[in-house]
């Protein structure tokens, strides 16, 4: 089932009463579609694995990132991280 909503799929906008040109889907779930966030969640679980991440002071455990609804910011100390 989910295979087949993502394999090749299109979007259009419409402003006011037109209607876009068909075009690729490329990245990211779908909004509104009730999978996305079960979908989203699989994906998130991970984002931090294997990251250092920071020491901040007062912690005892570094901090890889922070996540805020849909948002995701990852932590490092330096780029090589």
């Amino acid at each position: 089932m989910i295979k087949g909503v993502y394999d090749a799929p299109k979007i259009a906008v419409i402003v006011g009463n037109e209607v876009s040109n068909l075009t690729k889907y490329l990245c990211g779930v779908w909004q509104g579609y009730p999978a996305s966030l079960i979908l989203y969640n699989f994906y998130i679980n991970d984002i931090f694995e294997g990251v250092r991440g920071v020491c901040v002071p007062g912690l005892t455990s570094r901090i890889p990132g922070l996540l805020f609804a849909d948002d995701a910011v990852l932590l490092a100390e330096s780029s090589a991280d």
